[in-house]
Order: C-alpha cells, then structure tokens, then sequence
C-alpha cells in the first residue's frame, strides 16, 4: 500500500494494554520476565511498561511509564498531534524499560486509511512482533483526524487580524517581529549562490554564528 499524507491534526489516546492468560499466568508477564531475566541474568526484574505512537518512521507521542502492573498496564493518555507526514500506518508500540535498554513487545497498526474521514477509530488492535504476527495481547486506542483544510484557519495567514495564532503553544502571537532566514550556519566568502528576488534583487546569504556572536556581545553591554 502506497504511503498517505496526513496533514492536519491527529487526537490519539493509548488506553491500556488487556490481559491474555495462557496456562494460568497471563503470557504477557511471563514474556516480560523472561527478557527481563536474560537480560539482567540477576533474577526477576520489574517490568517499566510504556508505549509510543509513531506515524510510520516519525515518532509523535510516547506515555508514561507503568510498573508492577506488566499484564495489563493502563495509561489512559492522548496526544493532540500536529502532522505533515507520510505514511502507511499509525504505529503503537509496547516496550519494557529495561536496564539496558528497551525491550520490543510488540507492535499494533492502524491503517491510515482508516482515519482520513474524520470520524473517530476506537478499537482494540492486535499487538504483533517484528514478523507481523500475534503475540497475543491487543491494545486499545482511539483515534480522530481532522484535516487541515477543515481548519477554520487554513490560508488565512498570520497576517489576518482575525487569526488567533497556532493553538496549544507556550507563547501567544506577536507582531512587529523580525525573521532572519540561514541557508547555513556559516558561508565562505567564495560562496555566495546567485538566487533572484522580487524587484530584481538577489539573496544575500546571512553567517548565523557571527551573527549570534555580535548580538552576545551588543546584549552583554
């Protein structure tokens, strides 16, 4: 399947992880331990359980981690996600924490095709190893995207008196503010690509460092 742009927003909530019992003892602690105990080779760990949400290879959210509760963790966390990504799958890991590193539990995919009507994905989804088969347990996710044309403020600019600025960010929008665009952190003098403007100007490359450098010291005085 060829790979879908997802540009707009993303809700995703990763609620929990459910319990699978083979034997007795749910096969999900039973892997986790056996990891554990190869890994560290001192005995029985505890299992430090998280999950992440990628769209395909990018990675956007990651949950807290659980402890003592390697059978059915529960995170019950969403992510409000702003994307401009390519892909086939919304991709959920599960992963133990452990000393040395993180041990892959598995994996759960939600086609993207799934998602591009808007309407909300609520399901629970077979975790799979690395060869995309069953591994037993299913986690449960919801899902909800909203394209960036349907944004009320899609095209309008920042420059329009009624937009409000970008949602969810620490700073409010500003005007007056001066932007200085870098093609690198330091050009040569040898170098100076001839790349026509409006009004019949052309690029004139800025050195980030020295300019960095002048603006520490015209501040430090």
């Amino acid at each position: 399947m060829d790979d879908t742009l997802l540009h707009g927003t993303l809700h995703a909530t990763i609620y929990e992880v459910d319990k699978i019992h083979t034997g007795g003892e749910p096969h999900f602690f039973r892997k986790l331990m056996a990891n554990i105990e190869e890994t560290v080779g001192i005995g029985k760990g505890t299992p430090k359980i998280y999950a992440t949400v990628d769209i395909g290879k990018a990675r956007v959210g990651r949950t807290r981690i659980i402890e003592h509760e390697p059978n059915n963790p529960k995170w019950y966390e969403s992510f409000h996600i702003y994307c401009a990504h390519r892909a086939t799958d919304i991709i959920f890991t599960v992963k133990d924490d452990d000393p040395i590193g993180a041990t892959l539990i598995g994996r759960a995919y939600v086609p993207v095709q799934d998602v591009l009507d808007g309407e909300e994905v609520d399901r629970w989804v077979e975790i799979l190893d690395k060869e995309r088969n069953p591994v037993g347990p299913k986690i449960h996710v919801k899902l909800q995207y909203f394209d960036v044309t349907k944004d009320r403020n899609w095209a309008r600019g920042v420059s329009s008196a009624k937009y409000p600025g970008v949602p969810f960010t620490f700073f409010s929008q500003r005007r007056g503010c001066k932007v200085s665009l870098y093609q690198d952190a330091h050009v040569p003098d040898n170098f100076i690509p001839k790349i026509p403007l409006a009004g019949g100007q052309y690029y004139q490359p800025h050195r980030c460092w020295e300019d960095v450098f002048d603006k520490s010291i015209l501040y430090s005085h």
